[in-house]
């Protein structure tokens, strides 16, 4: 049974600067979390924990598979939350604190672990730290769908957003490397990392569960609302909302194709330190060095792009990005020993195409949700998020694990200069298989239907629909609240005397 349709129409609310950068402090912490795994859990786990390439990415794909229950199982307890602190907001209240003890507990393998040792400890924290970002991140992107409905306003939000993602990106891929090289040795370097790590990404979701508020209409059901409409039950319920959102055309179209980027995105990431390494001849401190280039880059160019989508379709502006990093990769596969400054100018060339990814999928996102809205008669924000994050994760997960495969099979050895069969596979994972991901991409950008004037329609739409509703609803209730006296007085036989008292007034405790 679904929700009826949203009787208080969300308003084009104009967002204050303060909320913005409110909500964009979230992301510096969420995204530092991700970008240290992204780029540095792999060769932590192979070069400093000692750990088989093998053998850590079949942990990690332990936490993947959980991922394909808890991202739409969560994503549809959201929907279905009602707090006083609000749909969304409630768990960032709770899971703060959770988050930054979980995360720091990645970055601590202990020493001298056998290898089925190391799988078990592996997958156990990994699952553990995914489960409560899953609940921290999930609610957190879910609220700005709900902060605006305005089409430009969301891209707006999420340019601030994204800025504040691009800087936790900096720190988890800059900072993270320079922290560990002071420390003593590597081990102990990447455990006190990881717990400063963690300890900021709680400050910065406490800060936002602080600063920024839900309107108090976000969707069918009021987060105020003590009684939300009667559902199906348990499981079905889920299946239902989940078959509801995959029925949502231009949302599979839209995750497919960033699922597809993510992963080429990740290949780059997670294949760049050995790359760096042992294809390039340098050594880890380049590796910052390199990112704080590309970093750079892409936040410079996340003004340009804000300025291209709000003067051209999304889906285009995201093509057009794509472009860029595919010329940028394809070039990556013939670069050899000792060739930095080509690395450089090739960097520059991919974060350019990269600030488009930071920006324009997550101002789309929610683009899909008014469509499914006006499809379904019912906004079922988490579980888009939801199924949003699975994709974003598995697509992570599997990077990593054809990372760690690549390895494996062409016979990586830590710390010492590898065989070129070794450096083939490095430079395939960095270069070519992340440029052809991106390509099978843009097919499906080409196709998306929604601009800028179908989102106006759809807006209408749902608000028409809103407002039929709500006047049948009144009138409804104005009948229902009609006095039943009336239909007495109807419906009483001819014959019937009439209730009055001696003194000729009217007994309504029988009439009543």
């Amino acid at each position: 049974m679904t929700a009826p349709m949203n009787m208080q129409h969300t308003p084009h609310i104009r967002l204050s600067l303060g909320t913005k950068l409110g909500y964009a402090v979230g992301n510096v912490g969420l995204q530092m979390l991700i970008a240290a795994m992204s780029f540095l859990l792999m060769i932590f786990y192979t070069d400093v924990a000692l750990v088989p390439p093998a053998v850590a990415g079949a942990a990690l794909l332990v936490g993947k598979v959980w991922d394909t229950i808890n991202d739409p199982l969560f994503g549809w307890l959201t929907d279905r939350t009602r707090s006083r602190h609000g749909r969304h907001r409630v768990y960032l209240i709770y899971g703060a604190l959770p988050l930054a003890v979980v995360a720091a507990a990645v970055w601590m393998v202990p020493p001298g672990l056998s290898p089925w040792a190391a799988f078990v400890w592996i997958a156990v924290t990994y699952t553990l730290f995914d489960t409560v970002m899953t609940l921290v991140q999930l609610p957190y992107q879910a609220m700005a769908a709900n902060m605006t409905q305005d089409y430009d306003e969301r891209t707006s939000l999420t340019a601030f957003a994204s800025m504040g993602a691009l800087l936790g990106f900096f720190a988890g891929s800059v900072f993270m490397p320079l922290l560990v090289r002071a420390a003593p040795d590597a081990r102990t370097g990447y455990a006190l990392a990881g717990a400063c790590f963690g300890l900021a990404a709680g400050v910065a979701v406490a800060v936002v569960a602080w600063r920024v508020r839900e309107p108090a209409t976000t969707g069918d059901l009021s987060p105020a609302a003590p009684n939300p409409p009667a559902a199906t039950p348990g499981w079905a319920s889920v299946r239902s909302t989940l078959l509801a959102t995959l029925r949502n055309r231009p949302f599979v179209m839209l995750v497919s194709a960033a699922g597809l980027v993510r992963l080429g995105l990740t290949l780059v990431q997670a294949s760049l330190a050995y790359f760096v390494i042992y294809q390039l001849q340098g050594d880890k401190g380049d590796l910052p060095r390199f990112m704080g280039i590309l970093l750079a880059v892409v936040g410079v160019s996340l003004f340009v792009w804000k300025r291209v989508v709000d003067r051209w379709e999304k889906n285009r502006a995201y093509i057009l990005g794509l472009v860029f990093c595919c010329a940028g990769l394809v070039a990556l596969y013939w670069v050899g020993p000792g060739q930095q400054a080509l690395v450089t100018g090739i960097l520059v060339v991919v974060g350019i195409g990269m600030g488009a990814h930071w920006i324009v999928p997550f101002a789309m996102v929610p683009d899909t949700i008014d469509h499914g809205h006006m499809q379904a008669g019912e906004r079922q924000t988490g579980m888009y998020y939801g199924l949003y994050g699975l994709v974003d994760k598995l697509a992570r997960t599997l990077a990593t694990v054809l990372v760690a495969g690549m390895l494996e099979l062409t016979g990586y050895v830590p710390n010492v200069a590898q065989s070129a069969q070794a450096l083939q596979g490095i430079t395939a994972m960095t270069g070519l298989l992340p440029a052809l991901c991106l390509v099978l991409a843009i097919p499906l950008l080409m196709a998306y239907p929604i601009t800028r004037a179908r989102h106006a329609d759809l807006v209408r739409s749902v608000g028409a629909a809103a407002t039929a509703e709500a006047v049948s609803t009144t009138a409804v209730v104005a009948a229902v609240a009609t006095p039943a006296r009336q239909s007495e007085h109807t419906a009483r036989p001819a014959w019937a005397p009439s209730r009055s008292l001696p003194s000729g007034g009217h007994d309504f405790a029988h009439s009543r």
